[in-house]
């Protein structure tokens, strides 16, 4: 869009648009979506890097499934259970930086991406508590406090069977603890999942911050599973007041369905019965129920789950193009705006000194009348 000589606007010819039918996949639907914002020119870059990175995830079948919670829920001690390898830092006190994306590898390794020039690094190490030590220095508070490090990203590559199907775990940095920019690491990730596991524990339950923000998770993820952990803090009776206590706040105040599951576990035995390989105690810590839950999914839910999580995406990419366009429309509209304001306290103005004028001519007439009389009188005598 432009001004011609005249100052009126003009609106540039579009280019040829390609058919779309509405039964068009996404896949096509991205590539449309890409060409027609490549031809905006380079003022809508970010845009296209973001519709090609969703392309390729698609095109991989790359599911991003985030644990989400509070801080101190569990949610590190939980993904290191769910692999069968203690790679994630655990500690009592709030942990993880950045997030941590956890990919399927063939050997195990760490690689973590650094901003400002800095070169990326990877390290294989000869054993999980290697691994760990040296993830250790980049995604926790106490190593890397308010991330000084400029770490941008972070990847776990295990040869585990959970992440054979393209799913990449994801681990964050809690909501709500004393670090604030923990919490707006987790706010900022949110774009970029595709479902999630959302992690509360039974000591305190369920709060307000956490209702909070699950409602804002629920408008980016279109998948959830909810996990409620540290059952073995409970006997019998109290187990089943907590999650009936859980489901009835969440149905109440989220707005999610009574027949959606909710998995009660303990993360920190399912971690022990997996080191140790002990069946029974992985069936008692609860964690056998949401593997198979989650493989199930894996495999006959991904695919769609993803497709509309990158439809969603796509949206939200479309919304931020057409805002750029919208603003752009303004900043051409101003100069009307403010010439019209202009001209409109111009002729205020002017019709000020015209009226300042009359009074000065009749000021001027009235001294020339009585001078001329003045004149009068004198010329008699």
């Amino acid at each position: 869009m432009n001004l011609n000589h005249a100052g009126r606007t003009e609106t540039a010819s579009p280019p040829p648009r390609r058919p779309v039918s509405p039964e068009c996949d996404t896949a096509l639907l991205l590539a449309e979506l890409q060409r027609l914002l490549e031809g905006s020119g380079p003022v809508l870059a970010k845009e296209v890097r973001r519709v090609s990175e969703l392309s390729e995830r698609l095109g991989r079948g790359r599911f991003h499934l985030a644990v989400l919670g509070q801080f101190k829920r569990g949610k590190s001690t939980l993904l290191n259970a769910l692999l069968g390898e203690a790679i994630l830092p655990t500690s009592v006190v709030p942990l993880t930086a950045v997030p941590t994306f956890l990919r399927w590898g063939e050997t195990a390794m760490v690689r973590v991406a650094r901003a400002n020039g800095h070169a990326p690094e990877e390290y294989t190490g000869n054993s999980t508590l290697e691994r760990e030590g040296f993830l250790r220095k980049y995604v926790t508070e106490e190593e890397n406090p308010k991330n000084r490090l400029e770490v941008t990203e972070v990847e776990v590559l295990l040869p585990s069977s959970l992440l054979a199907n393209g799913v990449v775990l994801i681990d964050t940095p809690g909501i709500g603890s004393t670090y604030r920019h923990n919490t707006e690491a987790t706010l900022n990730f949110l774009p970029q999942c595709d479902a999630a596991l959302f992690l509360v524990s039974a000591d305190p339950p369920i709060t307000e911050v956490e209702v909070a923000f699950l409602r804002e998770v629920r408008e980016r993820a279109p998948r959830l599973f909810f996990v409620l952990n540290k059952i073995d803090y409970l006997d019998k009776d109290e187990r089943v007041e907590t999650i009936r206590f859980l489901r009835k706040t969440l149905c109440e105040q989220v707005g999610i369905g009574e027949e959606d599951p909710i998995f009660a576990v303990s993360a920190r035995q399912g971690l022990r019965a997996r080191l140790a390989e002990d069946d029974a105690l992985w069936r008692d810590s609860g964690l056998g129920g949401l593997e198979a839950h989650l493989v199930r999914f894996l495999v006959s839910g991904k695919a769609a789950a993803l497709e509309e999580a990158v439809r969603r995406k796509a949206m939200d990419v479309v919304e931020s193009a057409l805002m750029y366009f919208r603003l752009g429309i303004r900043s051409l509209d101003l100069p009307l705006e403010e010439l019209a304001q202009r001209l409109a306290d111009f002729d205020v103005s002017l019709n000020q000194a015209y009226q300042e004028q009359r009074v000065a001519r009749d000021i001027l007439a009235g001294d020339k009348r009585r001078a001329v009389e003045y004149l009068e009188e004198q010329a008699e005598v």
